[in-house]
């Protein structure tokens, strides 16, 4: 320190401090002086970092003027090429002093432009709204704020108000071009209090209801909505309504999602979807003609708008049609409401349908060529769990890794027929045949291998081949999207549906059906057609049913954003509900930016070689596709088409009961599992 005295001791008099710096500058000759490079580096690192700072460089996030776009726009390769850009002195200054990664430097300036500006917070709100979305605790975001790494816990606050209010101005320019399908589901929070007190009811349980929103797109124009009057003339519940007239792979594109605000709406009754319905729309900014000035909604009177759902909503809405069938307007009896039924639910029901046919009945579980036996081998220690109630992730998972072993003991047999060195499938792998070859003896595993006729225990495993493979076939035309295919696979299944005494399923298919090609007009049957799936990725063979969509939705609201302790709320639950999205970017932003690691939350296959041997030996020993004459069976697999076909010429009605009268419980919830399963 004494030698900067003496320095600054120097400067009295005549001689000044800031004379002598201008000399310095100015003067030629110091140019290139060590001290005079050093001092210019440093004034000019401190210019570029006031550059930086200023707000047509885009570092300001004002939580008042928050927007989503500026979340899920925001890259840290963006910033350091504007930092190279505009700032290299300072880019290169770090470079020098530090050997440091793209990522930390960008950090280290963004600190630096927080310092010059306050309001160069882009970086700092980014990570702010990160942290709010993982429920990290107060105190560490506010150790963060003093690092000057995240913005204040109010200014998060504000951004989130502001972000949920935003969502609603999409959703009504969403919702008003009536391009547009809904979809809703009801969902149930605990909230859970230590100690009950008058304001707080000891009815914990809330029932809520979410809700999304998808854009209709492949070409589909307002004038092919425009068809209400004309489904009110044709429909059934019309007192004045004539008679029907006899009125055809969905492109790829990423579906926009837009979820809207959970309502407090309990939507298990014909009320509560009435309410779900107005709410709903009334978010897309759709509302009663009769009720708004010119101009303020648009007039929905001659359109139909497409609601997706399960069944239980189906049947509401239906109820709810009916019952207002005789109100004097098209809004108030719902007139332009169309309900597609979800995909996703079809599929939960066809492996119920499963379940039922071959484990539920006790006698079905004997014999050693069963699915049961089949079942002890796959996952011995949940043969319990598969004769009581398995759910649906558990039958998909054994649907699938049963039908595998059953096609690869079909093929063993088969080649071992055309060639008796072939003993295993890796020998007749090594014989190399064409795809010609392989496609001929594929075309003959499925004419031998399905049942056409009834040999006891060997049909048995014949009949259970083709309901496996009928399964395989609607899972992969949903998945490719392939909606045709899908429509010819649920003829099928509404027999199955109708013979294992699902029969809600197979009348509400059944009367989709015929609506969608002999009662809708050209233009609603392509937007209904094309929209029945939906494909957030925009990838190929990535298409996901509509109310999966819901589901996952649900999962997110409740579970990941739906926050913790005296935190979690209905109130706050509704708050951050349309900010799904938002912060599932800011969760995908902050992992690809800094690199995280095991980003997925999918599990790794599970490798099933040994356990397909062991299946495939045990196969090889009970010889399920082989035809012995001799052997019986304690228990025939129904063959369900033709049971079907049967109840149908009988035009049997109703909701359906067991053979001992009781009631199938034919709506299934899809569990986290469930969800899960499907990804």
């Amino acid at each position: 320190m004494e030698t900067y005295y003496s320095v600054l001791d120097m400067f009295d008099g005549d001689r000044s401090l800031s004379q002598f710096l201008v000399t310095i500058l100015t003067v030629p000759q110091f140019a290139n002086h060590p001290a005079v490079v050093d001092l210019l580096a440093n004034i000019e690192c401190a210019r570029e970092v006031q550059e930086l700072a200023k707000v047509e460089n885009g570092s300001h996030f004002s939580a008042l003027h928050a927007k989503a776009e500026q979340i899920g726009g925001f890259k840290i390769d963006d910033m350091a090429l504007q930092i190279v850009g505009e700032a290299p002195m300072l880019w290169a200054l770090l470079d020098s002093l530090l050997s440091a990664r793209a990522l930390q430097k960008v950090v280290i300036v963004s600190l630096l432009k927080k310092s010059t500006n306050q309001k160069a917070n882009s970086l700092s709100s980014i990570l702010g709204i990160f942290l709010h979305s993982t429920h990290a605790p107060e105190k560490v975001i506010e150790t963060m704020v003093k690092i000057g790494l995240s913005i204040s816990i109010d200014a998060i606050h504000d951004t989130v108000r502001l972000l949920s209010a935003e969502s609603s101005h999409v959703l009504q320019y969403l919702g008003q071009t009536l391009l547009v399908a809904y979809a809703y589901d009801n969902f149930d929070i605990n909230l859970k209090s230590t100690v009950p007190t008058a304001e707080k009811s000891t009815d914990t349980l809330k029932h809520l209801t979410s809700g999304l929103l998808f854009p209709l797109q492949h070409g589909v124009t307002r004038d092919d909505l425009k068809c209400s009057y004309e489904l009110w003339r044709k429909s059934r519940i019309n007192p004045l309504s004539d008679s029907p007239q006899v009125l055809e792979q969905i492109p790829v594109a990423k579906t926009p999602i837009i979820p809207a605000s959970a309502m407090d709406v309990n939507n298990s009754t014909v009320t509560g979807n009435i309410q779900a319905i107005e709410r709903l729309m009334a978010q897309g900014g759709v509302f009663d003609p009769a009720d708004v000035e010119d101009g303020e909604s648009p007039d929905v009177t001659e359109y139909v708008v497409l609601v997706h759902g399960d069944l239980g909503t189906g049947e509401h809405i239906t109820s709810m049609q009916q019952c207002r069938s005789i109100k004097t307007t098209p809004w108030r009896r719902f007139q332009h409401i169309v309900f597609m039924p979800g995909l996703f639910h079809l599929k939960m029901a066809a492996a119920d349908a499963i379940w039922r046919a071959l484990i539920q009945p006790i006698s079905a579980c004997q014999d050693q060529t069963s699915l049961m036996h089949d079942i002890a081998q796959l996952r011995p220690h949940e043969t319990g769990i598969f004769g009581s109630k398995p759910g649906f992730r558990m039958m998909h998972q054994l649907i699938g890794h049963d039908g595998i072993c059953r096609h690869l003991d079909c093929w063993q047999i088969e080649v071992e027929k055309m060639n008796n060195a072939h003993k295993t499938l890796d020998d007749f792998a090594i014989s190399k045949l064409s795809l010609e070859e392989l496609k001929d003896i594929a075309n003959r595993l499925a004419r031998e291998y399905i049942a056409t006729y009834r040999l006891t225990r060997y049909e048995n495993n014949l009949l259970i081949n083709k309901y496996f493979l009928l399964y395989e076939e609607l899972s992969y035309a949903m998945n490719i999207g392939d909606i045709a295919h899908i429509e010819t696979c649920i003829i099928t299944w509404t027999l199955i549906f109708k013979a294992t005494g699902k029969h809600k399923y197979a009348t509400c298919m059944t009367e989709f059906l015929i609506n969608l090609h002999f009662n809708y007009p050209a233009g609603l049957q392509k937007a209904i057609r094309y929209h029945w799936l939906v494909n957030p990725t925009g990838k190929p063979e990535c298409f996901h049913a509509v109310n999966w969509c819901v589901e996952l939705n649900n999962l997110f609201i409740k579970v990941k954003n739906g926050g913790t302790g005296s935190n979690r709320s209905v109130t706050r639950v509704i708050l951050k509900s349309p900010l799904v999205e938002v912060y599932r970017n800011a969760h995908s932003i902050i992992e690809t930016n800094f690199m995280h690691t095991g980003r997925t939350s999918l599990q790794a296959v599970p490798d099933m070689k040994k356990t397909f041997e062991g299946l495939l030996t045990k196969m090889r020993s009970s010889s399920p596709h082989i035809h012995m004459p001799r052997r019986q069976s304690t228990y025939l697999v129904p063959d369900l088409l033709d049971k079907g076909h049967e109840l149908f010429e009988k035009g049997w009605k109703g909701i359906g009961t067991e053979d001992d009268g009781t009631i199938v419980d034919e709506v299934e919830q899809p569990t986290t599992e469930d969800i899960v399963g499907e990804l």
